[in-house]
């Protein structure tokens, strides 16, 4: 074999095995980089990634971004939404109503963080939220100078039906099929 032929072979196995290799990174790792991205666009593709993979890990990256990022904070929301409900009649614990719970409870948060968090885990529907959202509602866990975050746990256990008739979703259940690939807009707090 020649030198030019054997150089060719080499070149297109070591072509072969970098598609390889990328094609054997986990998808996780990538997301989590790209969800630190300085470019908004980058972050926001990420996080409708992240709505529409089935995967537990997604979910720490989405909580994550509903507690950390100020330009993505509502379409995290919606991506949690999402798979919150898609857990809700699978799993005996849900795992997103848990991870947002921690963004509601993290005293060290903004207000509009935390009240994103008691909206969305008004939206997801799952009544395992009650006992954290009548925390909040009764200023139990924010102070008085906070009331948007009181007003929105209030609203989450009325679409939790907690207090009377439930009060109407936001995001209509159907809305957020497996195939979703846009995240829809929510009003901003």
């Amino acid at each position: 074999m020649g030198t030019g032929r054997l150089l060719a072979v080499t070149v297109m196995i070591g072509i072969i095995a970098g598609i390889l290799a990328g094609c054997a990174m986990d998808p996780i790792e990538d997301l989590s980089r790209k969800v630190e991205s300085p470019k908004v666009t980058t972050r926001e593709q990420a996080i409708v990634t992240l709505a529409n993979l089935v995967d537990r890990r997604a979910i720490k990256l989405l909580g994550e971004a509903i507690a950390s990022d100020d330009e993505l904070c509502d379409k995290a929301a919606v991506a949690l939404v999402k798979h919150g409900r898609r857990l809700k009649t699978t799993e005996p614990e849900n795992p997103v109503v848990a991870q947002v719970s921690e963004v509601l409870e993290n005293i060290h948060l903004g207000e509009r963080f935390r009240a994103r968090a008691a909206w969305t885990l008004g939206e997801i529907g799952d009544r395992r939220a009650i006992p954290l959202l009548k925390e909040v509602a009764l200023g139990l866990l924010v102070d008085a100078t906070k009331p948007i975050m009181t007003q929105q746990a209030a609203e989450a256990l009325e679409k939790l039906g907690f207090n009377s008739e439930s009060r109407a979703l936001e995001l209509p259940m159907g809305s957020l099929a497996d195939e979703l690939e846009i995240i829809p807009d929510i009003s901003p707090l």
